[in-house]
């Protein structure tokens, strides 16, 4: 490959797609507004060369900085993983339209932004590439409060499957990966204190709540080869709460 862009990179699902990817000899380009985490991150990755890119992609510019940086020391970008995003968790009637704008930013117009410039690059390099963007189990299950998260999740799984069939016949592959919750420092507001993580690992099929490596493992698996006909698919990887009727155990 020529190099992976991942943005939200020092979030757990980026991290944990890093080191995978570094172990695997893959160049990378690591994105997060945070460039102190991004350096310990990097320090960390010794099998392959990484560039430490910090910026906001909500802004295009700042996005179109980070690939462009890319491109001139990798080459072509032939892959990308889009981690970032946000958490809201409040009643519709009681959402500020500037709260759900916010909810859009960080989830939708991030995507939009980083997707559309990724796609700039492999078109203009006529390579093979692949997309992913990670969306959330809240776009294809329905949970009380989350209607503007859910609302900017849905729009990225949607953003996915048209990017896929518009560049279909140009081998650039996107898929969107709609995770559980995940134990990370964004959603540490709702896992950090013991009692009410066991709570919501037992609403969870699987008895569970999600790890940064269980969504990176499958990211990792899209962007590779072995998934080089798999293209427009929204997967869960919940433990099966986006589809399973389970009751919440004792």
């Amino acid at each position: 490959m020529g190099f992976v862009w991942i943005t939200g990179a020092s979030g757990a699902v980026g991290a944990a797609l890093a080191r995978r990817l570094n172990s695997a000899g893959i160049p990378l380009v690591l994105t997060a507004r945070d460039g102190s985490k991004l350096e310990e991150l990097a320090g960390s990755l010794k099998s392959a060369p990484t560039l430490i890119c910090p910026a906001d992609v909500t802004d295009r510019n700042s996005a179109q900085l980070a690939v462009e940086a890319g491109v001139a020391q990798f080459g072509a970008p032939e892959g990308l993983v889009h981690c970032v995003g946000s958490i809201i968790i409040k009643p519709l009637h009681l959402t500020s339209e500037d709260e759900l704008k916010q909810a859009l930013d960080a989830n939708f117009f991030s995507a939009w932004n980083v997707l559309r410039l990724f796609v700039q690059q492999a078109v203009r390099h006529r390579v093979h590439a692949s997309a992913v963007l990670i969306g959330s189990v809240a776009a294809t299950a329905g949970f009380p409060n989350h209607e503007a998260i859910a609302s900017a999740k849905a729009a990225v799984g949607a953003l996915a499957q048209s990017a896929a069939a518009t560049y279909a016949d140009r081998n650039i592959r996107v898929n969107c990966i709609h995770p559980g919750l995940t134990t990370s420092a964004m959603s540490s507001r709702l896992t950090s204190a013991p009692a009410v993580a066991e709570r919501l690992a037992k609403t969870n099929p699987m008895g569970r709540l999600g790890q940064g490596e269980d969504t990176a493992a499958l990211a990792e698996f899209l962007l590779s080869p072995a998934a080089s006909w798999i293209t427009g698919q929204q997967i869960g990887v919940d433990g099966g709460q986006g589809r399973l009727l389970v009751p919440p155990k004792s």
